[in-house]
């Protein structure tokens, strides 16, 4: 049997919750390897969530000063700062969300031109767009959209979804990212 659009993935929570963990880290690695033009995370909510397993040092080598334990969103963001990469991170304007922007404020300061945040408050849009993937659904990235909630995502590969989403977060985000 042939699948029609092998650039597609998709994938439902929380039955699937170990392959979502699993996607989300290996899209995640993938970044921190070869990072993209500009890294996009969209969410409604947002948490300082594990993002790799590096409880048997698997991820070592990229970055060697990790230590042997699950690395959080926050360090996996500040290290692919430290390596050039551009992050934008657009988040519904929430107590909860704040206090995750504001944890990253050190990381703006030190790569003033390469992270910005906008916190927009009626925000409902979930996706991870990088150079070459579309990851979008339900799903905020928190572990109870990880872990618990019934979420439906989408992976998508092809270039003109890629290319049509970077366009419009880029038309509609980019003069209001600080």
């Amino acid at each position: 049997m042939t699948h029609e659009n092998s650039t597609t993935r998709d994938l439902f929570g929380p039955g699937q919750g170990t392959a979502i963990r699993d996607l989300l880290q290996s899209l995640f690695a993938a970044e921190l390897l070869f990072p993209s033009r500009r890294l996009w995370l969209l969410f409604g909510w947002i948490s300082d969530i594990a993002i790799l397993d590096n409880r048997a040092r698997q991820f070592s080598a990229l970055q060697p000063d990790w230590p042997s334990s699950e690395i959080r969103l926050s360090s996996v963001l500040k290290t692919l700062l430290d390596r050039g990469g551009d992050i934008a991170l657009v988040l519904r304007d929430v107590k909860h969300n704040c206090e995750f922007a504001d944890r990253l404020t050190a990381f703006q300061q030190q790569h003033p031109n390469h992270l910005r945040i906008h916190l927009a408050p009626d925000l409902h849009d979930k996706g991870i767009l990088g150079d070459d993937f579309l990851l979008s659904g339900s799903m905020n990235l928190t572990f109870n959209g990880i872990t618990v909630n019934d979420e439906h995502l989408t992976l998508r590969t092809d270039r003109a979804s890629i290319e049509e989403w970077r366009m419009t977060l880029e038309q509609k985000w980019k003069d209001l990212l600080k």
